[in-house]
């Protein structure tokens, strides 16, 4: 009892005396615990977090957008060459055509070429291999949203002395094609719709062909001189 005793007076000594002094007792009630801090460091991870993810969406946004764009600008370039590919094809082929008697020919009408707005027809020499060529009849026209090329095998000079091969889709998804045809007989010949002139060329022929690929419109304009326009040449035989 008397231990008891001692040790409490000596804690009231020490009470008093820091009372005197003017030092504070700790508090365990005042003392900030460990988990205010731990709480203030997990919500600024969070917000740090949030933060580096806008950002990467937000470049990643970018990025797939640029890309995106790219292959759209890359697509039209192929679509467009393609329809400048077929253009200068149907320049070539038409230059090269020869005033020579079509298989549809009959004796009171002889043509040397055929065609309208939207088709023509006539002869000319193609390559078919290396360092050889032949005489081909060939009909270019537009049948649905293709446009097509059959080349026939010239076999004579006779009507109907032809042999016709498969058509051959030059260009799809053509949503309007237009030929026009130069007479050049005088000096100020108008453009013509059509052309069905017996034993005669036109001297020029130029066209147009529109194509509709992917809700994106492209065109191409063609132009072609026929240097044997009017000439007068003998049956030629393959």
């Amino acid at each position: 009892m008397s231990v008891f005793v001692r040790a409490r007076s000596k804690l009231g000594a020490i009470g008093r005396q820091g009372r005197r002094s003017g030092v504070p007792l700790p508090d365990a009630r005042s003392s900030p615990g460990p988990s205010a801090s731990v709480e203030g460091f997990a919500l600024i991870d969070v917000l740090v977090g949030l933060a580096l993810i806008g950002v990467i969406t937000s470049l990643m946004m970018v990025i797939l957008g640029q890309a995106r764009t790219m292959v759209r600008i890359e697509k039209a370039t192929e679509f467009q060459m393609e329809v400048d590919a077929a253009s200068r094809f149907l320049e070539t082929a038409i230059s090269h055509a020869e005033p020579l008697p079509l298989s549809k020919s009959s004796p009171d009408q002889v043509l040397y070429l055929d065609g309208d707005g939207a088709r023509i027809e006539f002869n000319a020499v193609q390559a078919i291999g290396f360092k050889s060529s032949a005489l081909r009849e060939i009909a270019v026209s537009l049948g649905g949203s293709a446009l097509a090329i059959v080349q026939k095998t010239r076999r004579g000079s006779g009507a109907g002395a032809s042999t016709q091969s498969q058509p051959v889709r030059l260009l799809g998804g053509v949503s309007a094609m237009k030929f026009e045809y130069l007479d050049g007989s005088t000096a100020a010949s108008p453009w013509l719709p059509s052309w069905n002139a017996s034993r005669r060329l036109p001297a020029a022929v130029r066209f147009t062909v529109s194509v509709l690929r992917d809700g994106a419109a492209y065109s191409a304009k063609g132009f072609a001189r026929l240097d044997l326009a009017n000439a007068r040449m003998p049956p030629r035989t393959n």
